[in-house]
């Protein structure tokens, strides 16, 4: 497919108001549609009695294929100028392979169609990224990334308590009916963006104010691969948040492990749910505050993200009780949506100019998922079968606390990168 030509980046603004508002639209209906049944479909096959390595290499199926197909996906939204037909392409792909989950016991579809699922979720949001940079422009990314990221997790609340409700009184195969009407209201969103409103070569990061001839001629020809790994900046920050990740991705399921193991009548399940939806409500003001700041600098809120999950890992250490579940979670909404929202952002600042943003954040988010899948079996391996749960919760802050010597270095590496677009990070 020929690279989109970088004429339209010519003094273009940014989108009109009524496709951003589309896009934010629709990142809160995708926020149920993106990771297809998620935590439901393992209790699920539970349920059904399926074999429990068949659960196993299901789950693990949608994990890799999702890791797999990122950095692809990526490159892929890059070169294309049909985004909107790839969005459409990945709802529908992972609607079909959560569908064919509760219509099949044959272990070749089931994994299949969770492979299927995983891989098409990571194109939807690779897509995703592609059009709110095409369509807010870089001067706009901040705000709409987190207007974004806010209306996610808004949707990740309704659809948690809509699924859960559903199944709960009709049966865990009627939580398609809440994922069909998040797909349909995806769909409506895509419609609702007006195709001239994506500047394509503003969405690989490649967009010129005032072009020469030979930034015009960059700009149709995005960097290689391997010039894209002379960006230390942009592979010391892929590996924080892969540290970050590591870190944190198990400590949710550990509290509730420990909950668990030593009060089985608290009701871990339940405080399971209140822990997601706690969280989930912090980051909606977090992931709004992140991205209208103009006194903090993106970088402070890397900073903040990676100095709460030490915070966070000695409270839970420290408070065995179910209600201390509560401060860790917030804690856990705002370093993780600070970092959700500031992710996606320094990735285009370390990349800006290459012509390969989405490839980029595709390959950062590789890492970040490589460090997340380590957490559990990193976790679990401390707290063996003595139960060292405390000890566990250091050795994930641990991975934190190593990951803010790495930041540091990729801002330095940042200041005096040739490869980058600027000498100094600018304040947004």
């Amino acid at each position: 497919m020929p690279l989109p030509a970088a004429a339209p980046s010519t003094g273009r603004t940014a989108a009109t108001a009524g496709s951003l508002t589309a896009l934010a639209w629709m990142a809160f209906f995708l926020a149920d549609v993106r990771d297809g049944l998620g935590p439901f479909l393992a209790t699920y096959l539970q349920s059904q009695q399926v074999a429990q390595n068949l659960i196993g290499l299901t789950l693990t199926a949608g994990g890799l294929a999702a890791v797999l197909m990122t950095p692809l996906a990526g490159a892929w939204v890059d070169r294309s100028t049909r985004k909107r037909t790839l969005l459409v392409a990945a709802v529908v792909l992972v609607l079909l392979g959560s569908a064919a989950a509760f219509t099949t016991r044959s272990p070749v579809l089931l994994v299949a169609s969770q492979a299927v699922a995983g891989g098409a979720g990571a194109v939807l949001l690779a897509a995703l990224a592609g059009l709110t940079l095409g369509l807010a422009r870089r001067d706009g990314l901040r705000h709409q990334t987190g207007r974004n990221e806010a209306w996610s997790h808004a949707g990740n609340i309704v659809s948690a308590l809509g699924a859960g409700v559903v199944a709960h009184a009709f049966g865990a195969p009627w939580m398609m009916a809440v994922m069909l009407a998040m797909s349909v209201g995806a769909l409506l969103c895509v419609a609702a963006i007006r195709p001239q409103d994506i500047d394509h070569v503003a969405a690989r990061g490649a967009d010129l104010a005032a072009p020469s001839a030979a930034d015009v001629h960059a700009a149709q020809s995005p960097e290689g691969f391997g010039e894209l790994l002379r960006h230390r900046a942009l592979w010391l920050f892929a590996l924080t948040c892969a540290l970050f990740h590591l870190g944190n991705a198990a400590m949710l399921p550990l509290l509730n492990q420990r909950l668990a193991a030593t009060q089985p009548d608290a009701a871990p399940l339940l405080w399971t749910g209140i822990a997601i939806v706690v969280a989930q409500l912090t980051m909606v003001p977090v992931a709004l505050w992140v991205s209208r700041s103009r006194r903090w600098d993106l970088s402070a809120f890397v900073y903040l993200a990676i100095l709460i999950l030490p915070v966070r890992g000695l409270l839970a250490w420290a408070f065995p009780s179910v209600w201390a579940n509560l401060p860790v979670q917030v804690l856990d909404g705002i370093a993780a949506g600070a970092l959700g929202v500031a992710t996606p952002l320094m990735v285009e600042r370390y990349a800006r100019g290459t012509g390969r943003y989405n490839l980029a954040l595709g390959m950062v988010l590789t890492l970040q998922g490589v460090g997340a899948a380590l957490s559990a079996g990193v976790a679990n391996a401390v707290v063996g079968r003595d139960g060292h749960f405390g000890l566990a919760f250091a050795v994930l802050a641990g991975f934190a606390v190593m990951a803010l010597p790495v930041f540091m270095w990729a801002q330095r590496a940042d200041a005096r990168d040739p490869h980058g677009a600027d000498a100094t990070p600018t304040t947004a």
